[in-house]
């Protein structure tokens, strides 16, 4: 799966800018059926951390949702240790967003 989704990671990695909105939305529309590797946490983290600081809360509610897929996916808890400090950090700003809805997805 994330194989198939790679042009759309390496371009938002690439460009945070222009691509990470889109990355986001292909990501929240993807069914994993497989688990999370280290290698694919690599390409996937990034761009939910990206999505989490950005300033609009549509895109913060997609990366919070994308963030608790994830985490329900993988197969090996080491393997998201490295990226757990990061990931709690931009989710307890969330958690004391002014937009309730926010609120609500990042809990």
């Amino acid at each position: 799966e994330i194989q198939a989704l790679s042009k759309y990671l390496l371009g938002a990695i690439a460009h945070p800018t222009t691509h990470t909105e889109k990355c986001i939305d292909i990501l929240l529309e993807t069914t994993f059926v497989n688990v999370v590797d280290a290698p694919s946490l690599a390409l996937i983290i990034p761009i939910i951390s990206r999505g989490l600081k950005e300033r609009k809360a549509d895109m913060k509610k997609k990366a919070a949702k994308i963030a608790g897929n994830t985490c329900a996916l993988v197969a090996d808890p080491k393997d998201i240790v490295p990226y757990i400090p990061e990931l709690v950090s931009e989710l307890k700003k969330s958690l004391v967003d002014p937009n309730p809805e926010v609120r609500s997805v990042t809990a």
